[in-house]
C-alpha cells in the first residue's frame, strides 16, 4: 500500500506497507495426517483396554490349565499376547521384500498365538458361566483376540501410513 502526503513544502513522502502476511492454510496432506493420527490414537487406546482384559484372562487360563502360579502365568500371557501384536506390527512396518520373507515365520506365529488366545480367553469367561450362558461367554471370550488383532491392524495402518 502506498500512502502519498504533501507538506507545506511541496515535497512528496512515499511511504511504502507491506501487505500483512497471509495466514497459512494446512494443507490437505496434514489435515489428513492429523485425522489419521486422532483416529490411529483412538484406535490403539481402545485396542490397549482389551489386551489388559485379555491378559488377565489368559493369566487365570494358564493358571488353571497348567497348574502355574501367577508370576509364571502373567508373563506367559504377556508374550501370547504381545507376541502377536508385535508381529503384526513389524509386517505393517517392514518393506515388501522384507516382509515376503518374515511372513513364513510371522503368519503362522500369528495364526498359532491368536488361537491360544483366544481358546484361553473363552476357558476363562466360560469358566465363571453357568447353564446355557457358557455359549456366549465363549463367544465373547473367542472375539477378544480378534478384536484385539483388528484394532492393532487397523491402528498401526493408519499410524504408520504414508502420504
Amino acid at each position: 500500500m502506498t500512502v502519498s502526503h504533501k507538506s507545506n513544502a511541496g515535497n512528496v513522502i512515499t511511504i511504502k506497507r507491506d501487505a500483512a502476511p497471509k495466514k497459512k492454510r494446512k494443507s490437505k496432506a496434514r489435515k489428513t495426517w492429523t485425522a489419521h493420527t486422532i483416529a490411529a490414537a483412538g484406535i490403539l487406546v481402545v485396542g490397549l483396554v482389551l489386551v489388559g482384559l485379555s491378559l488377565s484372562h489368559l493369566a487365570e487360563g494358564v493358571e488353571v490349565v497348567t497348574g502355574s502360579d501367577a508370576w509364571t502365568a502373567w508373563p506367559m500371557a504377556v508374550g501370547i499376547d504381545l507376541g502377536f501384536i508385535a508381529l503384526e506390527i513389524a509386517m505393517l512396518v517392514s518393506s515388501d521384500d522384507l516382509r515376503s520373507e518374515i511372513s513364513h515365520y510371522t503368519t503362522p506365529a500369528i495364526a498359532g498365538t491368536l488361537a491360544v488366545s483366544a481358546v484361553m480367553n473363552g476357558f476363562a469367561f466360560a469358566s465363571k458361566a453357568t447353564g446355557w450362558m457358557i455359549i456366549p461367554a465363549w463367544l465373547l471370550g473367542l472375539a477378544i483376540p480378534a478384536l484385539i488383532y483388528t484394532l492393532t491392524k487397523t491402528g498401526f495402518a493408519l499410524a504408520f501410513h504414508k502420504r
